[in-house]
């Protein structure tokens, strides 16, 4: 029985399509388009077109896949060659993510060498399903970043030497994907110190820096409600804001980024970004002296997209003064960002506009979703400390957050122990 694992006949799982990545990517090349046709040619694949029309989440959209532990078995043993040793499902926004350690007696070719840390298996949600050629531009990256010495999730090739199928799982179509698991804590799970807060900066700029140089035709026209150019888009939304007064102070918030930021959207340095560097997705581990926590990597790639630099800063700006809940904090993790990579100052003074946009996202969107999965907790993560913050930033200190975020990085970078 256990030779014939390839063979499992699966009622509400069906083999449809998958794509091979076979080649390197070269940093060298700057013709995105021809690097592509290239890569068509050499695989003998059929062309990865974007889709005719932008996909992106309207209201009433439960996009969630529907998952059994039983469905992650079976499709870790038919496309992966994987028996699963111990599983546990992670929290996930719209996809379905398990951790798995698997049985070493693994039945894939194309595994050469095992993660001995185990591997998460990736169940795209239904949206991002359809976006195959996005899913491809992610499988390109890691593995270019992987070679620029970013710690980030390796994808795995399937039986068949692909790095993501299409299966119809209980009548949906999803994505799936196999990553290696990074060890470690994650941001959120450990104290949060001033030295992390300066590292999280450095290792974003180390990210960015690495990501100036890569391209994918994809990217060019993937658009995702996480954009922060979709902001406009949250007002489809505010219908789930019962608060009038935060529904206007939500509108205020649209109308103003609209003026201040998006009608400048074309002055901005454009490239690939992280796109949701975040409490959840920043691995950390304890330095070699044992003392304090040092970033070694980032996870969670499926809301990279082209976008101002300046919008990557503002996103991990963002995230990172949820978890220290002050805004002082916010010139240290700055700090650490223009150590590595200094910010033009007309640049800066788009941060806090940028900051307010994403609070606004991420309390829009995540009262949303709950509403439409109450079961899902991990929405509403941000949901009692960003609205604090949200209206501290804009309501009390606006005017005078520039100069907040530039003493107290002077301060800490002056300071005899950092």
């Amino acid at each position: 029985m256990a030779d014939t694992w390839n063979n499992v006949e699966l009622s509400n799982i069906s083999r449809r399509k998958s794509y091979t990545l076979n080649h390197d990517y070269d940093v060298t090349s700057k013709d995105s388009s021809n690097h592509n046709n290239n890569h068509k040619k050499e695989t003998n694949e059929a062309v990865i077109k974007p889709p005719p029309e932008t996909v992106i989440l309207e209201p009433g959209s439960n996009i969630k896949p529907k998952v059994t532990n039983d469905d992650v078995e079976s499709l870790l043993r038919r496309l992966y060659g994987v028996t699963i040793g111990e599983i546990t499902e992670l929290i996930s926004y719209d996809d379905r993510n398990y951790f798995v350690k698997e049985d070493p007696n693994v039945k894939n070719p194309f595994i050469l060498t095992h993660c001995t840390h185990g591997y998460v298996l990736k169940i795209i949600n239904s949206l991002d399903s359809k976006k195959v050629d996005f899913i491809d531009a992610q499988s390109q990256l890691l593995l270019y970043l992987a070679k620029q010495k970013i710690q980030c999730p390796r994808p795995v090739p399937n039986v068949n030497g692909k790095y993501y199928s299409i299966e119809t799982i209980n009548e949906g179509e999803h994505v799936i994907r196999l990553l290696e698991f990074i060890p470690g804590k994650l941001f959120h799970e450990v104290p949060i110190t001033n030295y992390l807060l300066f590292q999280s900066g450095e290792y974003l700029a180390k990210l960015n820096k690495a990501l100036r140089n890569f391209q994918h035709i994809a990217y060019e026209s993937h658009q995702s409600t996480w954009q922060l150019q979709m902001v406009p888009k949250l007002r489809d939304f505010l219908f789930v804001l019962k608060d009038s007064s935060r529904k206007l102070l939500i509108e205020e918030i649209i109308e103003s980024f609209e003026k201040n930021v998006l009608e400048k959207l074309n002055t901005f340095a454009m490239q690939i970004i992280h796109g949701d560097y975040n409490e959840q997705n920043i691995i950390v581990q304890l330095s070699d002296n044992g003392k304090h926590y040092k970033v070694v990597g980032v996870i969670d790639f499926g809301d990279t997209n082209k976008s101002p630099m300046i919008f990557e800063v503002a996103i991990g700006l963002t995230y990172l003064l949820l978890q220290a809940k002050n805004l002082e904090s916010g010139g240290i993790f700055l700090a650490g960002f223009e150590t590595i990579q200094p910010l033009i100052a007309n640049e800066k003074h788009y941060l806090k506009y940028c900051v307010a946009a994403r609070l606004a996202q991420s309390l829009v969107m995540g009262a949303y979703t709950h509403s439409i999965d109450t079961t899902n907790e991990y929405v509403l993560v941000t949901q009692e400390q960003g609205w604090k913050l949200i209206e501290e930033l804009w309501c009390e200190r606006f005017k005078e957050i520039d100069d907040i975020w530039e003493n107290s990085a002077n301060k800490y970078l002056t300071q005899s122990c950092k």
